[in-house]
């Protein structure tokens, strides 16, 4: 009884384990990166600090309120007629109040700087959905590494299999006398080829899965989760791949590239707004008195003023002149970089859009080529038991199967990740699911 209980607790465990084994699609994958990925929470940092600089350059528009009070005594002594010394002691209290507002600061530069603020934010969130298109490509290169790998582990484990039947085959023949040594040997070597392919297989699944829980943000510990091999989407017919638009207008790079380009123009204009004055508006109320005993008078000795204030930065140092430079330099150094990126871009789209093609037609022919090297094999198979195939001719026939089943695994993770890399490249989100 009690052996019958511990057998029962042991398979209850057992299906317990099985059952917090979760199996994800790619956009599941995805999903976990972008709630886990330390990525992310970088991304959002910086369009946070960019929404912040905007909200600091829209400052001036609103007047500016100041209160300040205080509160002081002082003691003093001095010498009266006839030599005597009196000690004196006496109570500040004050207070007051400031609204002022910028009319208008260098000839309007700071509404200049505001546009460029904008564009900066702009920018910024470009560079943040550029993050997340990035993010996802490497989710997607992992995910799809960790299929190629399982899918090239079973290709491994179904040609050891193949060859260790041949090799049972073999030895069978061999102890009655029916095979040579040599043949054995063959054999042999294929068999224990085929087996250390295997364990390198595994290491490349568990390798493959480490970059996977990487690019997602997940500690490897989370071994309950793996990939759905049974979800994978199918690459795309080559006349689909014709009719993608290679219309790179919306690649977030080349947009972030394009407005932080026009904010250094407005900022680099407006630095050379400094050279006119500024004007300022300002209306206050003010208290003083030395005592807060009487309550009722205690506002009579206040007073209230009002003005218009002009400043002009007539010359300091030549500090100004640096600044415009300076602004010069930055938009010059921002055109720059977005010709060298629109062509960068430009030439890797094609480059991609080539590739993919090329890729789709060699996942086409590896497909017939599986079939054939089946074929062969299949073939060699019935020719060797007959009689009329050499060994070594079998086992060349089972090397191809093995080979055009890794060739085929190879191309279709290739064909989906150079799709992929296109869609990101044209800032479009991949496929991640039918």
């Amino acid at each position: 009884m009690t052996a019958l209980l511990f057998a029962f607790s042991v398979l209850l465990v057992a299906q317990t384990e099985v059952d917090q084994v979760r199996e994800l699609d790619l956009s599941g994958w995805v999903a976990l990166a972008y709630e886990n990925s330390p990525a992310i929470t970088s991304a959002d940092a910086s369009l946070m600090s960019s929404e912040a600089s905007l909200t600091n350059s829209e400052s001036f528009l609103w007047p500016s309120l100041n209160l300040s009070a205080g509160a002081s005594r002082m003691w003093s002594t001095m010498q009266v007629p006839g030599g005597e010394i009196e000690d004196t002691e006496s109570n500040s209290f004050s207070t007051s109040l400031t609204l002022s507002q910028e009319l208008l600061q260098s000839a309007g530069q700071n509404w200049l700087y505001l546009d460029a603020a904008q564009l900066s934010l702009k920018a910024a969130e470009a560079d943040h959905r550029s993050d997340i298109l990035n993010i996802t490509m490497d989710v997607i290169n992992a995910y799809y590494g960790v299929l190629e790998a399982v899918e090239l582990k079973k290709a491994a484990e179904a040609a050891h299999e193949r060859s260790f039947s041949q090799l049972e085959r073999t030895e069978a023949l061999y102890e009655i006398g029916a095979g040579t040594t040599l043949q054995l040997l063959q054999v042999q070597v294929q068999e224990s080829g085929d087996k250390l392919t295997v364990s390198r297989r595994e290491q490349g699944v568990f390798t493959a899965y480490s970059n996977l829980f990487n690019a997602t943000g997940l500690n490897r510990s989370v071994n309950h989760l793996l990939i759905n091999p049974r979800a994978i989407i199918e690459p795309l017919p080559i006349e689909s791949v014709q009719d993608i638009s290679l219309d790179y207008s919306e690649n977030p790079g080349l947009q972030s590239a394009s407005f932080r380009a026009r904010a250094s123009e407005l900022q680099s204009t407006a630095a050379t707004r400094a050279y006119w004055p500024s004007l300022r508006a300002s209306a206050g109320w003010s208290w003083n008195d030395n005592t807060l005993d009487d309550v009722s008078s205690m506002f009579e000795n206040d007073g209230f003023n009002a003005g218009v204030n002009l400043s002009w930065n007539v010359f300091d140092g030549f500090l100004r002149e640096s600044r415009i430079k300076s602004a010069r330099a930055s938009s010059l150094i921002s055109h720059a970089s977005l010709e060298t990126l629109e062509n960068s871009v430009s030439t890797s789209i094609e480059s991609l859009s080539n590739s993919l093609k090329l890729d789709i037609q060699y996942y086409s022919d590896s497909k017939l080529m599986l079939e054939q090297a089946q074929e062969q094999y299949r073939l060699s198979l019935m020719s060797y038991e007959m009689g009329a195939l050499p060994l070594m001719d079998l086992l060349d026939a089972q090397s191809d199967l093995s080979q055009s089943e890794a060739n085929l695994v190879s191309a279709e993770i290739t064909a989906l990740t150079s799709e992929a890399s296109l869609l990101i490249q044209l800032g479009r989100m991949p496929r991640v699911g039918e």
